[in-house]
C-alpha cells in the first residue's frame, strides 16, 4: 500500500484530535483575530534555565546573532530582488510553478508537479513544524530570560485544523529594554534556524553514506558536439527524423559525419553569422531513445561511468551489446551496437554523457544542496531497498531547507516578521528618531510587499 494512504489517514486523525482539543479547551482559548491561543508553562523551566545558567557562552553569541541578523537580511534583500529576474522569465517559471506568496502546505510538490523537488507529506510537515518552531520560538525566549525579560507563557496557536507554537516574553519589558538586547532577542530565532540546519545537514550527509549505495550511471545527455555557425555552411539535410527530449530533430551531414540537430536550430541557421549550435551525434543512444540510470551491460553490474567504459572497451566497434536502464521504477533493456567516438577514433561508445547543473537562484541552491555529498553522476539507492530508508532521508531533507526557508522569511523587514522589528531598531539605533525610524520601517514594507505583488503578476503571466 502506498505511504499516501497512511499519511491521509494521519492527517484526517489529527485534524479530528485537533477539532476535539479545541472543543474540550475551549473556555482556556484567547482569541487574537481569527487565530486562537492556548497558552501554558510547557518548556518554561529549560528556557530560564538555558537562559540564566549560561551567560557567558549567550554573550558571545549575542554578537554573531546581531551580524548574522544583519548579513542574513541583506541577503535575503538580494534575493528577492533576483526574483524579480527570475520570475520575469516565463520558462523559469514554468520550472519553479510555485507562486512566490505560496505557504509551504503539505503535498505542495504534487500539487504543481514540481519533479526535482522531494514529496512533502503531511506527517513530514508536522514533524518538520513542531523542529522549526521550538527552534525558533525556545531561542526567543532563552534570549528573552538571558536580557532579564519574563517569559510568561509558551504555547499552541490554531488557525483550523493548522497548528503553530509560539513563545510569549513580556511585551513591556522588551520594549523598555535597549536596543541591543532587543536585536538579540529578535535575531535569535533566525540564528536558531540557521543553526538547525546546518545541524540536520550533517545528520542528513551521516545518514546518506551509511544508507545508501551506488546502484547505477546516471546519464542526462547524449553526445553531442557544439559546431561552428560559420563552419555549417556546407551542412546537407538528410530526411531521417527523431525526437530528442520531446523535440523534433532531422539528420545532418558536417563534414562528412551525421548528426541530429533540433529543427528549430535548422530555422534559424540564416539568421546567425557567429557563434556555436548544439548538434548530436548518430549515435545508438539518441537512435534508441535510452532513458534511466545505466545498471547493467551485458552481465556487468554498472556502478559508475568508468564501469561503462571499461565493459565497453573489452569490445569492438560494431558489436552488439545489452544495456539495462532503470528509469525510476521501470526497467528497460537495449540491445545496442556499439558506435565509434566522434572524439576519439576507433574506440567504441554507446553515446550519452552527464552535464552536471550550474542552475543559478533559487533552484540551483537547492540542486546545490542535494548533490553536496553525492555523486551527481551516479544513481543511489537505498541499502536493502528500504523505503522507510528514504522517508528518513527526504525528511531530514525538508528539515535543512524549511529551516533555511524560515530563518530568511523572518528576517526579511516587513511588519509580520522578526525582521520588521530589527530593521526599526536599527534605524533608531542610528538616527535616534522613532519618526524617521516609522517612517522608514512602512517605506520598507511597502516596497517589499509591491515587490511580492510583481512577483505574483510575473507568476500569473508565466503559468498562463
Amino acid at each position: 500500500m502506498s505511504f499516501v494512504i497512511y499519511d491521509l489517514t494521519f492527517l484526517a486523525i489529527f485534524t479530528i484530535a485537533i477539532v476535539w482539543f479545541l472543543i474540550a479547551k475551549r473556555k482556556n482559548l484567547e482569541r487574537e483575530g481569527i487565530v486562537f491561543l492556548y497558552k501554558t508553562k510547557i518548556g518554561l523551566k529549560v528556557i530560564d534555565y538555558l537562559g540564566t545558567k549560561h551567560k557567558k557562552v549567550l554573550k558571545i553569541l549575542s554578537y554573531v546573532i546581531v551580524v548574522s541578523g544583519y548579513v542574513l537580511m541583506a541577503t535575503m534583500i538580494y534575493l528577492l530582488i533576483n526574483l524579480i529576474f527570475i520570475f520575469s522569465q516565463r520558462d523559469l517559471v514554468q520550472i519553479i510553478k510555485v507562486p512566490p506568496l505560496m505557504p509551504l502546505i503539505p503535498y505542495l510538490p504534487s500539487l504543481f508537479k514540481i519533479e526535482w523537488l522531494p514529496p512533502l507529506y503531511f506527517t513530514y510537515w508536522i514533524i518538520i513544524l513542531a523542529v522549526v518552531a521550538i527552534v525558533h520560538e525556545g531561542a526567543h525566549g532563552i534570549y528573552s530570560r538571558y536580557n532579564k525579560i519574563k517569559v510568561k507563557s509558551t504555547g499552541f496557536g490554531f488557525l483550523g485544523p493548522l497548528l503553530a507554537f509560539f513563545v510569549e516574553p513580556d511585551e513591556k519589558q522588551m520594549k523598555k529594554s535597549k536596543i541591543f538586547p532587543q536585536l538579540t532577542i529578535l535575531g535569535a530565532g533566525v540564528f536558531a534556524n540557521i543553526i538547525a540546519s546546518i545541524f540536520f545537514f550533517l545528520i542528513m550527509w551521516l545518514f546518506f553514506s551509511m544508507a545508501y549505495t551506488p546502484a547505477g550511471a546516471l546519464f542526462n545527455t547524449y553526445s553531442f558536439s557544439m559546431v561552428p555557425v560559420a563552419g555549417l555552411s556546407n551542412i546537407t539535410i538528410e530526411n531521417e527524423q527523431l525526437q530528442i527530449d520531446g523535440i523534433n530533430a532531422t539528420q545532418v551531414m558536417i563534414n562528412g559525419k551525421s548528426y541530429f540537430m533540433w529543427d528549430g536550430h535548422i530555422e534559424l541557421l540564416e539568421e546567425y553569422e557567429e557563434g556555436y549550435m548544439k548538434v548530436y551525434q548518430d549515435l545508438p543512444a539518441v537512435r534508441e531513445k535510452m532513458k534511466g540510470a545505466i545498471i547493467q551491460i551485458n552481465d556487468k553490474k554498472i556502478m559508475s561511468h568508468d564501469d561503462i567504459r571499461e565493459e565497453i572497451r573489452k569490445h569492438k566497434i560494431g558489436d552488439e551489446i545489452s544495456v539495462t536502464t532503470k528509469d525510476d521504477d521501470e526497467i528497460l533493456n537495449y540491445d545496442i551496437v556499439l558506435g565509434e567516438s566522434y572524439d576519439e577514433e576507433g574506440v567504441p561508445v554507446i553515446g550519452v554523457g552527464v552535464l552536471i547543473s550550474e542552475s543559478s537562484g533559487i533552484r540551483g541552491i537547492m540542486l546545490k544542496m542535494m548533490n553536496a555529498f553525492r555523486d551527481p553522476s551516479l544513481k543511489y539507492e537505498p541499502k536493502g531497498g528500504s523505503d522507510f530508508i528514504e522517508f528518513i532521508y527526504f525528511l531530514l531533507w525538508w528539515i535543512v531547507l524549511i529551516n533555511i526557508g524560515v530563518a530568511l522569511f523572518n528576517i526579511l523587514p516587513i511588519g509580520i516578521t522578526d525582521g520588521g522589528r530589527f530593521w526599526y531598531l536599527s534605524v533608531l539605533g542610528i538616527t535616534k528618531s522613532e519618526k524617521i525610524a516609522g517612517i522608514s520601517y512602512k517605506i520598507v514594507t511597502w516596497i517589499i510587499l509591491a515587490i511580492f505583488a510583481l512577483l505574483m503578476v510575473y507568476w500569473g503571466i508565466g503559468i498562463i
